[in-house]
């Protein structure tokens, strides 16, 4: 079960990625310009999100554009962000994993594709269908087909689907003509 422990101050230096639980998209250069930008003017007025797996072993599950937004500042100024708001929280792997999803979610960029591969993943490590769209807050009919259509999809159709050229209605038949043939 998935807890924060405490809100922190946590070194930067301290904060690495785990294999299993790294950011499900790739980061965005632009992004990450962007949030060099607010974060010199503005500071940072999110914490980052960091899992504590033993006592005092930290890993990113959210904020990884604005990590590396602080890290590019403190190229140029050294000194600035030594130490980084954060929320810590704990759980197991799969949880984290799941959880870096979430809270990428509600943003305006993220994709149907990129909740693939953590659902199949997840539905991998026996969470159930319910559980899945529980937590990622969907309809379980919706989880029911991720977990039906993506591992066999032809990888044109899931390019197509990642650019937003076709439909995930039109992907799912073409899964079934696939299937069918």
């Amino acid at each position: 079960m998935i807890t924060t422990k405490r809100y922190d101050y946590i070194s930067i230096e301290k904060i690495g990625v785990h294999p299993s639980v790294g950011n499900h998209r790739h980061l965005d250069t632009a992004k990450v310009s962007h949030y060099v930008q607010d974060i010199t003017e503005h500071g940072l007025l999110e914490p980052l999100v960091i899992w504590e797996r033993n006592n005092n072993e930290y890993f990113l599950v959210g904020g990884f554009h604005r990590i590396e937004a602080m890290r590019a500042i403190r190229k140029k100024n050294p000194g600035y962000f030594d130490m980084v708001d954060v929320r810590v929280v704990s759980g197991e792997p799969d949880e984290m994993r799941a959880l870096n999803l979430k809270l990428n979610a509600d943003r305006v960029d993220t994709k149907l594709t990129d909740y693939f591969d953590t659902i199949i993943h997840l539905n991998n490590v026996n969470w159930s269908n319910d559980k899945i769209a529980q937590f990622l807050d969907r309809p379980v009919d919706w989880v029911d087909d991720i977990i039906q259509f993506v591992p066999g999809m032809p990888a044109e159709v899931r390019d197509r689907l990642a650019k937003e050229t076709i439909s995930w209605t039109r992907a799912k038949a073409i899964c079934k003509a696939v299937r069918q043939s």
